[in-house]
């Protein structure tokens, strides 16, 4: 909590100068002005939503965020309403039980799977070579954030992970983590940069209440590191990252969102003490309209 108020006491001493964030996370400066977040320059091309209520979670998810390789939605995922939620919309509750980690942790027997995860794709985002990724999350009060934990973002082709080599041409993963102590990062499998940890530490994730995330991606050239990705946290950018390579082929696009989330890591010091949840909501995709570059 104390972090939270000297963060947004230097946010509102930043307004009250007059000045905005400007990120140097990446290979290059940030420019200012403020770039506004990715959801207010695009238009909105999709908008995924649990809706079913009486049906189990895992049909939900599979009818309504029209999902593929899903895992851990028939026992870790609950259907909240809107009276739960607390937004003007229903949300996903993802359990974390007491001494899990990460599936592969799980895989080895004696501990139990944590959290889900499941892989969206868009047909709205075919051949889109840039797209916009919002969605609400929050972290109960109290939340013990351990070592760290996967959460959501945007990827393509195959989506590669836990250890895969990206080629360029087999796909890329951009989720986020959350760190000790609610430290936030980019968690990205890219062209020679598989499995590294981006921005540790530039915002913060405070538990207890309902925190905006959005994630713009601008796939490279073929043949170019000229890829960027972009987050705004409730609205602030706070990182920025260009020179990037997703693809060296023109048929790799952005295909959706894996939604990804656990405790871990693998390995005893990232499992989490007790049962424990995060409630992610409001998933909304923004794509420039075709044609218009």
């Amino acid at each position: 909590m104390q972090r939270e108020v000297r963060i947004t006491s230097w946010l509102l001493g930043l307004v009250s100068l007059g000045l905005t964030l400007a990120p140097t996370h990446g290979d290059e400066e940030v420019s200012t002005p403020r770039l506004a977040p990715c959801s207010e320059r695009y238009p909105q091309v999709a908008s995924l939503q649990p809706s079913h209520w009486l049906q189990t979670a895992k049909h939900s998810i599979r009818e309504d965020y029209a999902s593929t390789r899903d895992w851990g939605t028939e026992n870790n995922a609950h259907l909240l309403d809107p009276l739960a939620s607390g937004l003007p919309e229903p949300a996903l509750r993802a359990l974390y039980p007491k001494d899990s980690s990460s599936p592969s942790d799980a895989d080895q027997g004696g501990i139990p799977r944590g959290g889900l995860g499941f892989y969206t794709r868009e047909a709205s985002l075919e051949k889109a070579d840039r797209a916009c990724l919002h969605y609400q999350l929050r972290f109960e009060a109290n939340f013990n954030f351990v070592k760290g934990g996967k959460l959501p973002g945007l990827y393509g082709g195959e989506a590669p992970s836990g250890g895969e080599t990206v080629t360029g041409e087999n796909g890329y993963s951009l989720r986020l983590m959350w760190r000790e102590d609610g430290q936030g990062e980019l968690y990205a499998y890219l062209v020679d940069r598989e499995g590294e940890s981006i921005g540790r530490g530039s915002w913060y994730f405070p538990p207890g209440r309902w925190v905006n995330v959005e994630q713009e991606v601008i796939l490279n050239t073929p043949g170019e590191k000229n890829g960027v990705v972009r987050l705004w946290i409730d609205g602030w950018p706070v990182l920025e990252q260009r020179n990037l390579v997703y693809r060296t082929t023109p048929d790799l696009g952005i295909d959706g969102i894996m939604f990804s989330t656990f405790f871990g890591g693998t390995g005893e010091e990232w499992r989490t003490p007790r049962d424990q949840h995060v409630d992610f909501a409001a998933f909304r995709l923004f794509a420039p309209s075709r044609g218009s570059g």
